[in-house]
């Protein structure tokens, strides 16, 4: 039928209005799939009758009204209800039309003609088509433009074409109409996307009290936020931060994985300056936030961040990010979700870092009561090895002095001698044992005085000198003149040079060379105490210092054991390597500033009674 030839009847305008609300209004779960309806409606036959549609959506960010998408007629034989069921459950893909709509887009002060004085007066309004110059539908004679609103903003704009007078004249009777059921299914998918909004987030919510009663960890409940958080919102991305240091890191990014650490990282200075602020901050537009990169501007529309603050400080920052697809910035209520959000947040994430620290410091408690309770075990093993060393000493030396009277008695070629020689010389040897272990365990508590370290050294090895010469050890010393004076124990410090440079003969051949030498290292003097003897192995080398270890001479380990322990009471360090030329190098180090505390304190070898009076397990333990 030629439209030009008959107009509708007011009756056929109002059932092709009715049919159309009723289309939209199915359509309030998917606004792509309303605007695919209004646009059916204004191209059908026996709806609006153009030549062709168009809508155009404003852009509130950049201040523009742009083309969105656009329609021609179907076939003639299609029933109204049946084109606009169709267009409603049509697949959304963006067809050569749209794309050429697309191209199209004007600010709103250069708006022209009849769409000029709809978009200003919010009316509709017909006019001539040339009034637009550079607009995709020059070619039809009348242009006829309804005003779109969602909600109190404006949406965009609806522009119908037709190509001569009679068919305007048909269009614009079903124009009003089309108008009024344009704006009551837009308000009518604005209800229901705040229903469906509020639902999303208040099930976001849920989900994130019922975590919040659970045993989570700050890891798990930092994902939870940033999932959440996008989630409420349907945003694009979301990223939590944490201070590290003086500079704040990513510590979560949700989104894309393509893209979703990119646009974390791009957030980083406004996520600062928001934890600076202490408040939340937002932008319907990338040039709100700070420091953002061209290319991830390029893609982001609506953004906020928001600090995570338990009991007055800052735990960290939440931002929320969206892309270009987003119209009109953030909905209604969804800045107060995120701020409900981030202070659920920040408490659930206080939560679990404090249950951590408990559950560390209990595996601590655990660990020292087990360390205190070996402990124990191995004072009582040591008290009874003293006692059982005391009342041993006495037979000991009764079966030596016997030994020795029995073997002055005998003829020098009595064969009973050689046996009575080995009786003899392994009861020295127990009863050196048993001296070193009395030694060990007798050490007594440090007598501090100003002192040169360099004296006590020079001391050692003047007791050492007749042994180095008759080993013919060649001594290769070399003690710094600028040491300070230190706080130390002075005849004690001279005993630990002993007991290593004594270790060190055992270990050195004959004709072989020792290293001594003294130096200032930062806060600290060095003596360093080297042999060229057979390296000893990794494993070899932890023994050195425990005392009456398998394969380590006699009253070797016992004095390492010695040093070790008087330097370590003194506030040092001992340490044992192999290097180079030299197979095995000692050093030890004595501190020279702020050492007077550590080292006044109380004495640290107390009684057993004493320490397992202090365990852990009684709560009493310091």
């Amino acid at each position: 039928m030629d439209l030009s030839s008959r107009r509708q009847s007011p009756v056929e305008a109002s059932g092709a209005v009715a049919a159309t609300l009723t289309a939209m209004l199915a359509c309030d779960a998917d606004l792509d799939a309303l605007e695919r309806t209004l646009l059916a409606a204004a191209v059908h036959r026996q709806g609006g009758a153009s030549v062709g549609a168009w809508l155009l959506r404003w852009d509130a960010r950049r201040g523009l009204l742009e083309g969105w998408r656009a329609a021609t007629p179907g076939p003639d034989s299609e029933q109204l209800s049946t084109s606009l069921a169709s267009a409603r459950r049509a697949a959304p893909v963006e067809s050569p039309l749209d794309q050429r709509a697309r191209a199209w887009a004007e600010p709103a002060d250069r708006l022209e003609g009849a769409l000029g004085a709809a978009w200003r007066s919010g009316e509709c309004a017909e006019g001539d088509a040339s009034e637009q110059p550079g607009a995709p539908w020059n070619a039809p004679q009348r242009v006829g433009c309804i005003p779109l609103r969602r909600g109190p903003a404006p949406f965009g704009v609806l522009l119908m074409a037709w190509n001569d007078a009679a068919s305007a004249q048909t269009g614009m009777a079903y124009l009003g109409g089309l108008h009024e059921a344009a704006v009551a299914a837009l308000a009518a998918q604005g209800r229901a996307a705040e229903v469906r909004r509020r639902t999303r987030q208040m099930a976001a919510l849920a989900e994130f009290t019922h975590a919040s009663n659970s045993a989570i960890n700050v890891a798990e409940a930092t994902h939870l936020v940033a999932r959440l958080s996008a989630q409420g919102v349907s945003a694009r991305g979301s990223a939590v931060y944490r201070l590290s240091g003086d500079e704040w890191t990513v510590v979560v990014a949700h989104g894309a994985a393509a893209s979703r650490d990119g646009f974390a990282r791009a957030f980083l200075a406004t996520a600062s300056e928001c934890a600076r602020q202490q408040r939340l901050l937002s932008g319907d537009s990338p040039s709100d936030a700070m420091e953002m990169p061209d290319s991830v501007a390029e893609e982001t529309s609506a953004w906020a961040a928001a600090p995570l603050m338990a009991y007055g400080r800052v735990l960290g920052v939440l931002v929320v990010h969206d892309g270009r697809e987003r119209v009109g910035g953030w909905e209604r209520g969804d800045l107060e979700f995120m701020g409900v959000l981030t202070d659920a947040a920040a408490l659930l994430l206080e939560h679990a870092r404090r249950l951590e620290e408990l559950e560390r410091g209990e595996r601590q408690r655990t660990d020292l009561a087990s360390r205190l309770r070996e402990q124990d075990r191995m004072v009582s093993l040591g008290e009874l090895a003293a006692r059982v060393a005391q009342e041993s000493r006495n037979p000991l030396a009764s079966i030596s002095a016997f030994a020795r009277r029995a073997h002055r008695g005998l003829a020098e070629d009595d064969p009973q001698r050689e046996y009575l020689e080995i009786v003899v010389r392994e009861a020295e040897r127990l009863e050196a044992m048993l001296q070193e272990q009395a030694q060990y365990a007798q050490l007594e508590k440090p007598r501090l005085r100003m002192e040169n370290l360099n004296a006590s050294v020079q001391s050692a090895l003047q007791g050492a000198s007749e042994t180095l010469v008759r080993r013919r050890v060649r001594l290769l010393k070399s003690l710094a003149p600028d040491l300070p004076q230190l706080l130390l124990d002075a005849p004690r410090i001279q005993r630990v040079v002993e007991n290593v440079v004594a270790f060190a003969l055992e270990s050195v051949s004959v004709g072989g060379r020792i290293r001594v030498e003294t130096r200032r290292v930062n806060v600290f003097v060095m003596v360093e105490i080297a042999h060229d003897g057979a390296r000893q192995g990794g494993d070899l080398l932890e023994h050195l210092f425990v005392p009456f270890a398998q394969g380590q001479p006699v009253g070797a380990s016992v004095g390492l054991g010695v040093a070790q322990q008087i330097v370590r009471e003194h506030g040092g360090e001992v340490r044992v390597r192999s290097e180079g030329e030299w197979g095995t190098v000692f050093s030890f180090t004595l501190p020279i500033m702020e050492n007077q505390d550590r080292r006044l304190a109380s004495d640290r070898r107390g009684s057993a009674l004493d320490r397992r009076r202090r365990t852990p397990e009684d709560g009493t333990a310091s």
